[in-house]
Parts: structure tokens; sequence; C-alpha cells
């Protein structure tokens, strides 16, 4: 019957009307009957034509936007690197997609440095998560700076500089660089080449206004 084959796609995190249809043979029922599953609380509507057995929107997140990694605060908090647990999911794609309201959220954000992640083992399935260090760079923009300034006191400073030198963004090089040395590391010199003259924010988020630090081109504008 098509009820075993529909309970083996609980070992996959999402599925769609598509594979459904498949086991019933019939786009139409396929629809009634996964109507019927979400009413009866069986299944989990993500979106259009998209389902699930979960109720982990870790889990599920980069399997809604393929090419995808999961990264800042969320791939921090994997890490056990940050004290405060986000409630939504950042995902870092090439693609431009919606944000989807799964649980609490999940936010999809662009970026043109796709870089910096493994496919790390989570709920028994190989999930592409960023590292610790990628995951800080992505945050600066996304996410105020005290979220996760705590984890930088556990990065490999190695790796990265190895991740600015091949971003080569100025504005990127400078916050992270003042939030490296701000945790005693000694990394100025190593990276000033890549350091224009133009003042900016060390937190695109907060309150404009602050003290111009000369040496990193910023106005810090955080405590």
């Amino acid at each position: 019957m098509y009820e075993s084959k529909i309970l083996k796609l609980k070992e996959v995190p999402v599925f769609s009307l598509a594979d459904i249809s498949q086991i019933v043979s019939g786009k139409e029922y396929a629809k009634k009957l996964l109507k019927r599953l979400v009413l009866s609380n069986e299944i989990k509507k993500i979106r259009r034509n998209t389902y699930t057995f979960q109720d982990d929107q870790f889990l599920i997140s980069t399997f809604l936007n393929k090419p995808s990694y999961i990264s800042s605060v969320s791939a921090l908090s994997y890490y056990k690197l940050i004290t405060q647990i986000p409630k939504d999911i950042f995902c870092f794609t090439i693609k431009k997609n919606k944000n989807i309201k799964f649980i609490s959220g999940i936010k999809f954000i662009h970026t043109k440095y796709f870089f910096g992640f493994n496919n790390l083992e989570y709920m028994n399935f190989k999930i592409p998560i960023a590292t610790p260090e990628k995951a800080l760079i992505d945050s600066i923009g996304v996410v105020p700076i005290s979220l996760f300034e705590e984890a930088l006191e556990n990065i490999n400073i190695e790796r990265m500089l190895e991740y600015l030198q091949k971003i080569k963004k100025s504005s990127i090089i400078k916050r992270i660089g003042y939030l490296l040395e701000k945790q005693g590391f000694d990394v100025f010199d190593k990276i000033k080449k890549n350091i224009n003259n133009r003042y900016i924010y060390l937190d695109p988020l907060a309150k404009k206004q602050g003290i111009k630090n000369k040496k990193w081109k910023l106005i810090i504008n955080t405590k």
C-alpha cells in the first residue's frame, strides 16, 4: 500500500507534492491526501507544495533552498560558542529566496562569498554548516555584534585570516580585524594592505554615533 511508501519519506527532511504524486499516481489525489495529512497533524506544510514530517527548522532549512548553508548565530549556536540561542535559522545562499515562517522563521541571506562550510552530522543527516570563522564573518550586518562577539575567543586565527584574505573586502576586514584585536589577536600588520581610508561604522545595525578609531578607520558605535 502507498501508506508505507509515504512513511518512507520520514527518511528525508523535506518532500514535495511531486514526490507524493509519484507514490499515489495522480496529482489531484496527492493534493487531497496531503491536505488530509496536514489537517491530521501527521505532516507539516512548509510552503506551497513543500512538506515535512520533521519539527526542526535547523534540520530542514538548507533542504529548502539549494545550494545554501547554515551560518551566522545559527552556526555559532550549533558549536555552542554563544550563550544566546537564536529563534530564527540563518541560511546563506547564492540564490535569492523569500524567508519562511516555520516554527519561528528561516531567513535566507544572499552572499557573494559562498565558501567556508562543511557537511556536519545533525539528527542523522548531513547538514552544510559554516565554520565558526565564516559564521562570524557572515554575521556582520545581519545581527548586532553584541550577539556574536563572545565567539571570537575560540576561533582558529589562521583560518580567519585566510578567509579575510580571500574576501579582500575592506569593510569586512576592518570590522573583523578590530574585533580580533579587541580579543587580543595581533592581526593589523597582516591585513592592513586591504584597509582603505574611508570611515565606516563598526556595527552597521547599531546607532549611527560613536568615536573614530584612526587605526582601523572605524566609528566605534558599540560598547
